[in-house]
């Protein structure tokens, strides 16, 4: 993916004045309150359709870029990352209280100590993990004056790379796992998830992964220590991960938005303005997308909080068809 560019799609002139013109129809519109019917896009609808085919049966990577967030306020660049979105999929809950996007920045809030905070809300580096819903789409408004940048990995190859390297790891990382929830579990279930790192369903390869989750849940009780195996099988998983010849490293620039296939594709993002002492301006927005025709669903994800939600959705387009 270094080597070639049929990945990366750059809005023409055209396209961004179709945006704005959608833009603005839905001006006296909340964030989330429009739909299809209202943010029409005729031809980078078809741009968009490419992009989500992509994704879910391709490379499972695509970055957009040229989008004219210079051009707009915050609740602007909302409604436009949301106007896409409607394209692609169905948004699906990020949090405990249901939020259907999320401001990206540093909040001034440590992980470290807290049951309540993610790492999206902090400056801090984060660890080689997915998201939630069938796929991600990260929309950058603005950049952070040094770090932040961006890692994607591919599942598959990691999975590969550690099943030569040891198949006894391989198959750890396809035993429970306990993830701290960091409060945002589903109605009725525990602090803590319990769930396969890798899952084979279907004859696909399924990925749930958050190893500072992991470690974060070891502070409960009821959560059992890791044992060396499954920490030596983390730490293969990371060391794949950060080799340079796996990962894929770029930075995102204001008005990118990276959209990526939660089962497939792994990303982490670096430290950014760790020295400042004040907030970082970096903000990214974010939105979980849950797609009628995803992957089918492992049983073992019924009760996850990243990938719960996905299995109304999945009824839903059954019982339609």
């Amino acid at each position: 993916m270094r080597a070639r560019e049929d990945w990366i799609y750059t809005l023409s002139t055209l396209e961004r004045d179709e945006l704005q013109r959608a833009l603005e129809a839905v001006a006296s519109a909340t964030v989330s309150g429009f739909d299809l019917g209202q943010f029409v896009l005729p031809k980078l609808s078809l741009r968009l359709k490419q992009m989500r085919h992509e994704v879910l049966h391709g490379t499972g990577l695509v970055l957009l870029r040229g989008l004219p967030v210079e051009d707009h306020d915050e609740a602007s660049v909302a409604k436009m990352l949301w106007g896409l979105g409607l394209y692609l999929g169905v948004a699906q809950p990020q949090d405990a209280a249901g939020s259907l996007l999320h401001h990206v920045r540093d909040t001034g809030v440590s992980v470290a100590g807290r049951d309540d905070v993610r790492t999206y809300e902090t400056k801090e580096a984060q660890p080689w993990h997915n998201d939630g819903g069938d796929i991600f789409m990260l929309l950058c408004r603005e950049v952070a004056a040094a770090g932040g940048e961006s890692f994607v990995a591919s599942a598959y190859t990691v999975f590969n790379s550690v099943l030569e390297r040891d198949p006894s790891l391989a198959r750890t990382l396809q035993e429970a796992f306990h993830f701290d929830a960091r409060g945002q579990q589903l109605a009725g279930l525990g602090r803590v998830q319990t769930v396969p790192i890798f899952t084979w369903h279907l004859n696909r390869l399924y990925t749930l992964h958050k190893r500072h989750y992991i470690e974060h849940a070891q502070r409960f009780d009821e959560v059992p220590p890791l044992t060396t195996l499954q920490r030596d099988a983390l730490d293969a998983f990371d060391e794949v991960c950060d080799d340079p010849e796996i990962h894929l490293e770029f930075a995102l620039q204001p008005g990118d938005i990276e959209i990526g296939h939660n089962f497939t594709v792994l990303h982490r993002r670096g430290a950014f303005d760790k020295s400042a002492s004040k907030h970082s301006r970096r903000h990214m927005l974010r939105l979980w997308l849950g797609l009628p025709d995803g992957w089918p669903l492992p049983e073992c994800y019924r009760e996850t909080r990243e990938f719960g939600p996905l299995f109304a959705l999945r009824d839903a387009s059954s019982a339609a068809n």
